[in-house]
C-alpha cells in the first residue's frame, strides 16, 4: 500500500502525539506537588513510537489491537487523548469510568481488545479475537503487541501454535526494547533474534529495524495483506529500546550511559522528522503548527482530565456481573413436572444440552482436547460422553485442541468478547490450574476492565471427582480454589435433569461459568422433560424436605447424603437435604429457610474441608442464622490429603453414607 505525503505527515503527527504525551506526564509527575494529579505510574514509550504508529497506520476500523503496556501510541490513534488522560488521573471520564488503568483497557467500539498486567497473559486473547474473525469470515485482522520477555512464557508457545495450526489471521509484534524491567535481554534469551522462532511453528518471521516506522508499517502491512486472505499468522519482531527506565520510580539509572546514548542517535522521531525535512515533505512551518496543534490536544486533555470528577466509591461495585442471573429461564420442577419426560444418563442430558443449543444458536462453539472431526480411535469427539457425536453434526464449530489449556481458555475468552459463545473443556478439572491465569485474570476480569461494555459468556467444562482409580492428578475437587474469584459463576450439577438445565443457562448466562461435571455420574440415570427447560443459576433445590436435620451436599455427595437420610428416617431423624447447586452465586435464601427451620446443620463436599466450599456456607449461616442453631455446624469432606490412588485407600478418602450419618448422629443428641 502507497503512502501519500498526506499519510507521511499524519504518520508524523501521532508520534509527535505520542511523545509529547508522554513527556508532558513525565514532566508532571515530577515536577509538580502530588505528581500532577497523576495516579497512574507512567511506563514511557519514549523511543518505542515507530512500532505502534507504523504497525497500527491504515487497518481498517473493523481491525483489532491487543495493546501491551508501551502500547499508547495505538491507544492514541483509536482513543481520544482527554479519555487516556482522564484515566492516568483516575477520573470518572476514563476507561471504565476509573476502574482501570488506561494500560488495560478494553473498547470494542474502537477495535481495542482489553489486556492484562501479567507480562503475554494476553497473547491468547488475541488468538481467539482472531478465532472469532476466522469463524464469521471477516477479513478483519488482530495485531497483539508484546514485549521480549513474554517469549519465555508457555502462552507464547501455546497462542503460536494454535494460531499457527488454524491458520488465524493474527499477527504478533514482538517490542524487543533489550530489557525485560531491568535484566538485559541476553540474560534471559539464548537467541539473537526472536523472530526465529516462527520456524517452529510454520509461520513466517521478521527481524526488523523497530526505529523505523516505514520499515515497520510496510512490513505489517504485508503481514496484514496475507492473513487477510487465509495464510495465517506472521511473527514481526521490531528491534528498538526503551529510553526511559522500565518505569518512573526516580531510582538513578543502571543501564550503561553509552548504551542509552547510542540509541538516543537513533531516536525514531528524530530519525522520521529528518527523513521528512529532506525530502521536502514537511518544513519547519508545517512542523511549527503541527507542535502548536499537538500541544492544544495535551493542554486540552489535561484541562479535561482536571476537571473531570473522581468516581463515586460505589462505583467499585458496578461491572462485576451481569444485570441479572438467568432467573426467568422457563423452570420446570422435575418433582412435580406433570407433562412427558424420558429417562437419560447424566452424561446423555449434557451432551442433549450442548446439541440443542448449538442448533439453536450458531455462535455457540466448542473447544478442547480430541473433541474435533479429525480426532481418530475411542476418543474422536471427546473422552467424555457430554461431547460424543457433536463433531460429526457441527464440523466447523467443533474445535479440536492442542494439549495447551491456556490457549483453550484464553482463545475462549477473546472470542467471546467479539460475540461468540464458547464452551471450553478441560479433560480434567485438575488441568485447571493450567489456566489459572486466563480464568482468574482474564475471564473473570474482563467485562469490569470494560465498564461493563463487554461480556465474557463462556462455559469451562471441567470434569471432576474421585473413585476411579485415577490418582491424585486426575481425582481433585477444585471448586474451591475459584470461590474467591468476583466474576466468575461456578456451578454443579447433580442429577441429569439439573445438567441439562444449568448447562443450557450456563451457555446462554453472559459471564464465564465453571461447570463442574462429577466423572463418576456420566452413567446416573434419571427423568428429564421430553421438551424445552432450563434451570436458573443461583437456584438451590430441596432434593428431600425433613424436620430435624439439614444437610447441604455438592455434586456426587449429594445422593450420598440422600442414602443417608433414608437410613436416619428408620432411626427418627427426619433429615432435609439441599443441593446448593450454583455454588457462586449461592442461593442464600433457600440455605437460612432451612437452618432456620431445623437448627442442625451438616455441610458435605467431597473436597478437603480445609479451605473447602463448606467453610464459606458454615461462616454465612453463622453470621446470619447463628441464633436459630441447636448445635454446632459439622463439616464433612474428605482428610487433607492428595487423592490417593489404591481402591481402599481412595474408598477411604471418599466422604459416604457413614461419615455423613455419623455427623448427623453427633449433633442429634
Amino acid at each position: 500500500m502507497s503512502l501519500t505525503e498526506s499519510d507521511l505527515i499524519e504518520i508524523y503527527k501521532y508520534m509527535l502525539l505520542a511523545r509529547n504525551f508522554d513527556e508532558k506526564l513525565i514532566e508532571r509527575y515530577y515536577g509538580m506537588p502530588n505528581h500532577g494529579g497523576i495516579l497512574e505510574l507512567p511506563h514511557s514509550h519514549i523511543g518505542q513510537e515507530a512500532i505502534y504508529v507504523g504497525a497500527c497506520f491504515k487497518l481498517r476500523s473493523d481491525d483489532y489491537i491487543v495493546p501491551s503496556l508501551r502500547a499508547r501510541p495505538a491507544l492514541l490513534m483509536r482513543v481520544p487523548a482527554k479519555i487516556l488522560m482522564a484515566g492516568i488521573f483516575g477520573k470518572s471520564t476514563g476507561p471504565a469510568r476509573g476502574k482501570v488503568t488506561t494500560h488495560h483497557m478494553g473498547d470494542n467500539e474502537r477495535g481495542i481488545i482489553g489486556t492484562t498486567g501479567i507480562v503475554g497473559g494476553h497473547l491468547c486473547l488475541s488468538t481467539g479475537a482472531a478465532l472469532y474473525c476466522k469463524l464469521k469470515k471477516r477479513s478483519s485482522v488482530v495485531l497483539c503487541f508484546w514485549v521480549d520477555g513474554a517469549t519465555q512464557r508457555g502462552d507464547f508457545h501455546e497462542a503460536l501454535n494454535f494460531a499457527a495450526v488454524k491458520k488465524l489471521p493474527v499477527i504478533y509484534i514482538i517490542e524487543n526494547n533489550q530489557y525485560a524491567m531491568w535484566t538485559p535481554y541476553r540474560s534471559h534469551c539464548p537467541i539473537e533474534n526472536l523472530a526465529d522462532r516462527a520456524i517452529a511453528y510454520g509461520i513466517d518471521g521478521f527481524t526488523i529495524d523497530g526505529n523505523d516506522v516505514l520499515t515497520v508499517h510496510e512490513t505489517v502491512q504485508k503481514a496484514v495483506e496475507k492473513a487477510r486472505v487465509g495464510y495465517g499468522p506472521s511473527l514481526i519482531e521490531c528491534k528498538t529500546y526503551r529510553i526511559r527506565d522500565h518505569a518512573e520510580t526516580g531510582y538513578p539509572e543502571r543501564r550503561p550511559k553509552e548504551e542509552i546514548e547510542a540509541w538516543m542517535k537513533k531516536d525514531p522521531l528524530i530519525r522520521y522528522r529528518n527523513f521528512l525535512l529532506e525530502k521536502g515533505i514537511l518544513t519547519p512551518e508545517m512542523e511549527n503548527e503541527l507542535r502548536k496543534q499537538v500541544e492544544l490536544e495535551i493542554n486540552e486533555a489535561i484541562r479535561f482530565a482536571e476537571e473531570s470528577s473522581f468516581p463515586e466509591p460505589e462505583e467499585a461495585l458496578r461491572d462485576v456481573y451481569g444485570e441479572y442471573l438467568l432467573r426467568e429461564a422457563e423452570y420446570i420442577d422435575i418433582k412435580h413436572y406433570k407433562g412427558a419426560v424420558k429417562e437419560v444418563s447424566f452424561g446423555e442430558a449434557l451432551n442433549e444440552a450442548l446439541k440443542e443449543e448449538m442448533r439453536r444458536d450458531p455462535s455457540v462453539i466448542l473447544l478442547g482436547e480430541d473433541l474435533g472431526p479429525d480426532t481418530i480411535g475411542p476418543s474422536r469427539g471427546g473422552l467424555w460422553p457430554p461431547t460424543k457425536g457433536l463433531c460429526d453434526e457441527f464440523p466447523d464449530r467443533v474445535i479440536g485442541t492442542p494439549i495447551s489449556e491456556s490457549v483453550i481458555v484464553g482463545a475462549a475468552v477473546g472470542a467471546a468478547l467479539l460475540g461468540m459463545r464458547p464452551v471450553a473443556e478441560i479433560m480434567f478439572a485438575d488441568f485447571l490450574t493450567i489456566a489459572m491465569d486466563q480464568i482468574v485474570n482474564v475471564a473473570a476480569k474482563m467485562r469490569y476492565n470494560y465498564g461493563g461494555k463487554a461480556s465474557v459468556p463462556i462455559v469451562i467444562r471441567a470434569p471432576f471427582g474421585a473413585g476411579a482409580s485415577m490418582g491424585l492428578h486426575h481425582s481433585q475437587s477444585p471448586e474451591a480454589w475459584f470461590l474467591n474469584v468476583p466474576g466468575l459463576k461456578i456451578v454443579m450439577p447433580s442429577t441429569p435433569y439439573d445438567a441439562k438445565g444449568l448447562l443450557k443457562a450456563s451457555i446462554r448466562d453472559d459471564d464465564p461459568v465453571i461447570f463442574f461435571e462429577h466423572k463418576m455420574m456420566y452413567g446416573l440415570r434419571g427423568r428429564i422433560p421430553t421438551g424445552e427447560y432450563m434451570v436458573p443459576l443461583g437456584k438451590a433445590d430441596i432434593k428431600r424436605e425433613g424436620d430435624d436435620v439439614t444437610i447441604i451436599a455438592t455434586g456426587l455427595m449429594v445422593h450420598k447424603a440422600l442414602a443417608a437420610a433414608e437410613i436416619l428416617e428408620k432411626r427418627n431423624i427426619s433429615v432435609e437435604v439441599i443441593d446448593p447447586r450454583t455454588l457462586l452465586p449461592l442461593d442464600e435464601d433457600t440455605i437460612l429457610s432451612s437452618v432456620k427451620k431445623t437448627g442442625k446443620i451438616v455441610i458435605v463436599h467431597e473436597a478437603p474441608v480445609t479451605g473447602g466450599f463448606g467453610a464459606e456456607v458454615a461462616a454465612l449461616i453463622a453470621e446470619k442464622a447463628l441464633g436459630y442453631l441447636d448445635a454446632p455446624i459439622v463439616r464433612v469432606g474428605a482428610p487433607f490429603t492428595p487423592v490417593p490412588f489404591s481402591p481402599p485407600l481412595e474408598k477411604f478418602y471418599i466422604p459416604d453414607e457413614n461419615k455423613i450419618m455419623e455427623a448427623v448422629l453427633r449433633i442429634s443428641k
